[in-house]
């Protein structure tokens, strides 16, 4: 008898596991609420990141303008024009470290958070 429980019980987690990862593939969506940047206008994954970052407004009738990434020390090292609801941004130019991400909605929402590029 727990030798069935077992193999129910593995099989089942396995089958959900391989599904979610495929599913995460396919999306590109993070792992678990920790990797998601989430301030409520603007949800940014994965957090941190290594050659791009999604970015999406939380509203479907927006789209993010324009989004601008500063070292920690506050100089401007990538600005990006994306003009979409969704943008996948590329940051392989950008060094290892903590960046300050600021951007802008349609409607001139501008808000600032922290990524992290590993």
């Amino acid at each position: 008898m727990k030798k069935l429980l077992f193999f129910v019980t593995f099989s089942v987690s396995f089958l959900m596991f391989s599904g979610e990862a495929k599913a995460q593939e396919t999306l590109r969506e993070p792992l678990s609420a920790s990797q998601k940047s989430d301030d409520g206008a603007l949800v940014a994954y994965p957090n941190p990141t290594r050659d791009f970052i999604i970015v999406k407004a939380k509203n479907p009738s927006l789209k993010v303008k324009s989004v601008t990434f500063y070292s920690i020390i506050g100089t401007q090292v990538l600005d990006i024009s994306a003009n979409s609801n969704t943008a996948e941004l590329r940051l392989d130019r950008l060094k290892p470290g903590k960046y300050l991400m600021k951007y802008t909605l349609s409607d001139n929402t501008q808000k600032v958070t922290q990524i992290v590029k590993q």
